[in-house]
């Protein structure tokens, strides 16, 4: 927001995951904030403001509720307020890679805030302190994005658009040496951030989904008749299960049945 007046005040400290500003203004304000780097966590100590932001969304935001102005928003803003807390955070350290995530805003009256809140009293002079050791700022800064995930939840759209790219990029890659962090960079997520997609959308880890998707390859494989000489350790190698025991369990565990039982159903020549 730009400075007006000599009345104007603004502090600041952090690094570039997470910064906070303190501003006092002398009076009223009004204008825009376009896209920007970070997203913004924004305070007010007093007064109101009305933010619209670039899809017409309006919201009426009173002293002591948080809100989340995404990265990728631009907002139009009216205020009263004389004082503000900025809390500046990367979308890299909210699970984002290249694409910044939309946050959906808690209801005026959702007690869900009060943990943030509560924190930013606790931890605001910690962050503008410019001599805290960088052991101490990186374990604060973790603690800080825990809290603020919790508070604020990614868009609807926006976390359906990650978890497809997610899913297509599995199915899509089943039968190659993949790892979380290929799954992440495919999505455009961090690890962290693919981790707690799949955890809160689907109950498993990106990699027990990567594996149910290869013991489905396999499935497939051996009951569906074709010509040939096969193995259940060749179709297994193909779908990059390398521990024949480990994968016979899995097997059995999703089919209700060895790997040799299905391939005999389809080819009575198996021994």
């Amino acid at each position: 927001m730009t400075p007006a007046g000599p009345a104007f005040e603004y502090v600041t400290g952090g690094d570039d995951d997470v910064a906070l500003h303190r501003i006092r203004t002398p009076g009223p304000q009004s204008g825009t904030i376009g896209p920007r780097p970070d997203h913004v966590v924004f305070v007010l100590a007093d007064g109101h403001a009305t933010l619209t932001a670039d899809d017409g969304s309006e919201w009426s935001v009173a002293a002591g509720r948080p809100m989340m102005l995404s990265a990728s928003v631009a907002y139009a803003f009216d205020t009263d307020a004389t004082a503000m807390t900025l809390l500046h955070v990367a979308p890299s350290v909210l699970g984002d890679a290249d694409e910044p995530s939309e946050f959906v805003q808690p209801d005026h009256d959702d007690p869900g805030v009060e943990p943030l809140l509560a924190l930013l009293g606790e931890v605001a002079d910690r962050i503008l302190d410019p001599s805290l050791d960088a052991g101490e700022r990186a374990a604060l800064n973790r603690r800080v994005t825990t809290v603020v995930l919790s508070t604020f939840t990614r868009s609807r759209s926006d976390v359906e658009h990650r978890l497809r790219r997610a899913i297509r990029f599995v199915h899509d890659h089943a039968g190659e040496s993949i790892e979380v962090a290929d799954i992440a960079a495919g999505a455009d997520l961090s690890e962290r951030g693919l981790q707690d997609l799949f955890r809160r959308r689907l109950a498993v880890t990106p990699m027990r989904y990567l594996r149910e998707v290869r013991l489905d390859r396999v499935h497939l494989e051996l009951v569906s008749p074709r010509g040939g000489v096969r193995t259940v350790r060749d179709v297994a190698h193909r779908w990059q299960f390398t521990h024949l025991g480990r994968f016979a369990e899995h097997y059995r565990r999703r089919f209700g049945e060895r790997p040799h039982e299905s391939m005999r159903r389809t080819d009575p020549t198996h021994d």
